[in-house]
């Protein structure tokens, strides 16, 4: 992957993207990108986000990103060092902790509002100005002031998505919760087992709720019923007189041989062996 380094400390710059793609590639800056005409699809750090006008992108140095390009696209591009916002830093009162974070964006768009983009898309339009008129804008009275702007402006919606993925990861959360919960509730009826059910239960469609669950659990409902299903086996093996027969009836397998082949998978053993393991302990 092919790097590229902003040798200025501040640039900004308005680029036009013809059809095609634009290669994924690393840097070492903080970049601004501000859509103002065409369409396609942004790449960031393997991700893939539809962009059109009016949209921004923040990116931070341990990004990196490429295009796909479907309109002729003109953009704007504000970029600037590390030790560039050092300096912005050392002379205000302003720290912008959140954007020294360097943490790798998996947010897309910068902003969902449609003020917000338009209000840092008349600043860079300054800051532009300022550089085309050949001023030195990295010593800039007017630039500085719009620059510290920016990034107040960044760093409130940053830390604003970060909430947002804190609250929504808290929810995810909560959702699991409530899915392991009535599976252990259910564990002896299949019938409400079944992942069209429990999706209905949950107002989810058994794609997405299926997708959440394994992502937060590492594996999936049905996975998680079978392991749990088998946990409460053994316990009936180990502190029952029921037969085995009787055991796979309760927890809904089709027949005893349908058990003795995933309690083998996970346990290694038959159940019948396991408890005669069990009882001579």
């Amino acid at each position: 992957m092919k790097r590229f380094i902003v040798q200025e400390p501040l640039r900004i710059q308005q680029l036009i993207l013809d059809d095609g793609y634009i290669p994924v590639h690393e840097h070492t800056h903080y970049e601004l990108i501000g859509v103002q005409a065409g369409s396609g699809y942004h790449l960031i750090n393997g991700n893939q986000f539809a962009y059109q006008a009016g949209d921004l992108f923040w990116l931070c140095p341990a990004d990196y990103h490429g295009f796909i390009v479907q309109q002729r696209t003109r953009f704007y591009s504000l970029s600037f060092t590390p030790s560039y916002l050092a300096g912005l830093i050392a002379g205000s009162s302003y720290r912008w902790c959140h954007i020294q974070e360097n943490t790798p964006s998996d947010f897309g768009k910068l902003f969902t509002d449609s003020l917000s983009p338009r209000k840092l898309m008349a600043l860079m339009e300054i800051v532009l100005a300022e550089q085309q008129e050949a001023r030195e804008i990295t010593s800039n009275l007017i630039v500085d002031s719009l620059m510290q702007t920016i990034l107040s402006l960044i760093d409130r919606q940053l830390a604003q998505q970060s909430l947002a993925t804190t609250a929504r990861s808290s929810t995810s959360l909560d959702l699991i919760q409530r899915i392991v919960n009535y599976v252990c509730q259910h564990i002896t009826e299949p019938d409400s087992l079944r992942m069209d059910k429990i999706a209905d239960v949950f107002n989810y469609s058994p794609g997405h709720l299926g997708a959440l669950f394994k992502e937060h659990v590492g594996e999936s409902i049905q996975q998680y019923i079978i392991r749990y299903k088998l946990k409460r086996v053994e316990t009936r093996l180990s502190l029952s007189a029921m037969t085995i027969s009787q055991i796979a009836d309760e927890f809904g397998f089709a027949d005893v041989c349908h058990l003795n082949k995933l309690f083998k998978r996970y346990y290694h053993d038959t159940p019948s062996n396991y408890r005669r393991y069990i009882l001579s302990s």
